[in-house]
């Protein structure tokens, strides 16, 4: 069996041979790798009186009674998460029975090539035939599967402190290669006319999967790449000369970043960028006024014929993205050999939950079903999707299922119960903040809107609700008409009236977090 699927390879293939693929590879994963090498899940496992050889696909997660994995419990058990073939329960394990389980795991998952590979070795060991050198070839086969190299940090927005996601050289492997394939999608209805993608990394650079996996990604498949740290190393102005210099036709950003400050110090630059390009957006919540702004933005500058794509990947996703397919469309898994998307919903206060059928959506949870070092499954992400559709994609023909309307988890942080509702109680009332952001920012006298959750008095949980909008108006825009109609808008969405504070976008984007921009913030003090 691959270890992944390539582009053609997904565009080629029926659902049903993928998804056969990937509950092989569930049922691999899950009884000879995470039962037996992973502390938390084995624990979880029998606590619950769960046979790992049960298990047959994702969605039997619910049908045995295993509960949903949330970031409190990652935070928490940071050590135990990671794949550990060494020790079993606190006692050193034998090495020949980690060579058997990996044995048995390649045997389980269709990898003949590996297994022979470790299998002669450990012949020639045990019949003492080449015995140093086997021994040798196996040690650095085991630490290239499982030792922790490097790591990045999962967001602490939503939760608190980041925590750190490791991954070996193995899983760094398997991340490359799914990568490239968000970048293959963008590129993809440009590629029969000759299309040359000279991209430029716009992410921040930091340890997180969003600089790393993209940098990566683009290093796979792109004819040449800029490679910067959006304004860091090199300042914004520099980096909009070198897209001029040479001759940038694809540049991957955080939203944020690219509409607030890239896009408008190009307004200022006026550089002269080539007629065709293509545009990956990433990190954060993707609005339609974001995209035509982006799309007005570099119009302007030479770029007229443009394809806006947003990736989605977390830093617990590790090996995996899901992309776009179309602009403004819906996401594709394009890694269902690294890992299983499923939705869920809940069914109480509790967090009872059940998988939901396609056309209702609901909460992404994922599934390893390959990958080395911190592992997740049943883990809920608290990201949100409004529908899920399958069959044949009438856009780029994939048969893998397109989830619509992603709410990122970090958008909506106040809700740690269920970790992504984009509802939230204020005054009483239930409000979409993240819809309602969409109706400010599809306002035409608005061009930037921060919503601020608080209480009159910040130290007591129990004081009144306080819905406050930080809004940065277009030049020329009547400030008393754009107050009357946002406070309208607002009451009739929310039944709320707003506390509205007009400042300029400098002073927002430096408060809101200027490169990662903090579209909701949720202040209020939370019971203890």
């Amino acid at each position: 069996m691959k270890r992944f699927l390539t582009f053609d390879d997904l565009k080629t293939m029926k659902y049903d041979e993928i998804e056969s693929l990937q509950n092989r590879k569930f049922r691999a994963f899950i009884r000879y790798q995470v039962y037996p090498n992973h502390p938390f899940y084995r624990r979880l496992f029998k606590k619950h009186n769960v046979d790992p050889f049960d298990l047959q696909t994702p969605t039997d997660w619910a049908k045995y009674g295993l509960p949903l994995v949330k970031k409190s419990d990652y935070k928490e058990n940071l050590r135990e998460f990671v794949l550990n073939p060494q020790q079993v329960e606190g006692k050193d394990r034998d090495p020949a029975e980690v060579i058997r389980n990996l044995l048995d795991y390649y045997k389980e998952a269709g990898y003949k090539q590996e297994r022979s590979y470790v299998f002669n070795r450990g012949l020639k060991v045990k019949l003492r035939i080449g015995k140093e050198k086997a021994t040798q070839e196996l040690l650095e086969h085991i630490k290239h599967q499982y030792s922790p190299r490097f790591f990045w940090f999962s967001s602490g927005r939503a939760s608190g402190l980041p925590s750190p996601v490791f991954l070996t050289h193995y899983d760094n492997e398997l991340m490359l290669n799914n990568m490239a394939k968000s970048g293959k999608m963008a590129i993809d209805p440009f590629v029969k006319e000759g299309f040359e993608l000279r991209a430029m990394n716009l992410f921040p650079s930091a340890p997180h999967l969003g600089f790393f996996g993209v940098d990566g990604g683009l290093l796979q498949m792109a004819d040449f790449i800029v490679r910067s740290t959006a304004g860091g190393a090199i300042s914004t102005d520099k980096l909009i000369q070198l897209a001029e210099l040479f001759k940038v036709t694809g540049f991957a950003a955080m939203p944020g970043y690219l509409r607030n400050i890239f896009c408008r110090e190009m307004l200022v630059q006026k550089p002269k960028l080539e007629k065709r390009g293509i545009i990956l957006l990433a990190g954060e919540r993707i609005y339609d006024v974001v995209i035509d702004d982006i799309k007005e933005y570099f119009a302007e500058a030479g770029m007229t014929e443009t394809r806006v794509i947003g990736g989605w990947a977390a830093s617990e996703t590790k090996i995996g993205v899901a992309c776009q397919c179309q602009e403004k469309g819906g996401y594709h898994n394009l890694s269902p050999l690294a890992f299983a998307i499923r939705f869920v919903k809940f069914t109480d206060d509790a967090g009872n939950y059940e998988f939901t059928s396609p056309e209702e959506g609901g909460y992404i949870t994922i599934f390893h079903v390959d990958g080395r070092s911190s592992m997740f499954e049943g883990y809920l992400m608290g990201d949100h999707v409004d529908k899920v559709i399958t069959g044949k994609c009438p856009h780029c023909g994939l048969e893998m299922p397109c989830f619509f309307n992603i709410s990122r988890e970090s958008e909506i942080d106040a809700q740690m119960q269920v970790m992504g509702i984009a509802e939230e109680k204020i005054k009483g009332a239930t409000v979409n903040l993240t819809a309602l952001r969409e109706s400010l920012l599809a306002m035409k006298e608005t061009d930037e809107v921060q919503i601020v959750v608080s209480k009159a008095k910040p130290s007591d949980q129990y004081s009144m609700d306080v819905l406050s909008l930080n809004v940065v108006l277009k030049a020329g825009s009547d400030k008393t008409k754009t107050q009357r109609t946002i406070q309208k808008i607002t009451k009739t969405e929310t039944e709320i009236t707003p506390v509205i504070h007009f400042m300029d976008l400098e002073s927002l984007l430096e408060q809101a977090g200027g490169l990662k921009f903090q579209e909701i913030v949720d202040s209020r003090v939370k019971p203890n």
